[in-house]
């Protein structure tokens, strides 16, 4: 899969797209996990629709299996309740650790 995976350039374009998802949508801590929303827009570059009536039932698919994943590893998906529960634990004392983690269960993904 790696050959398959977004180059840097593209990565790199899609970078802006993916800020306003930061800490839960605008910092607001809300919503989703960022590292869970850019993880999906991941999934969506690489097996999302290219024209409307297309299925995108593989991608569909991939993203249900990493937020799956996600959960598993992490107990929750939203930014608040990461904060709260998983954020200053042990190992976690960052959002930078919970974004490696959640790209290495991506790539894990991927990779299978």
């Amino acid at each position: 899969m790696g050959g398959h995976f977004l180059g840097v350039e593209k990565a790199m374009r899609a970078l802006p797209f993916a800020s306003p998802f930061a800490g839960g949508v605008g910092g607001s801590r809300a919503e989703l996990c960022g590292a869970l929303t850019g993880g999906l827009m991941v999934i969506g570059g690489l097996y999302g629709r290219q024209d409307g009536p297309v299925p995108d039932q593989e991608c569909q698919d991939q993203a249900a299996r990493y937020r799956a994943d996600f959960l598993q590893e992490f107990g929750w998906l939203r930014c608040g309740e990461l904060k709260e529960h998983w954020i200053g634990n042990v190992g976690q004392e960052s959002c930078i650790q919970l974004i490696e983690k959640a790209a290495a269960v991506l790539m894990d993904l991927l990779e299978n």
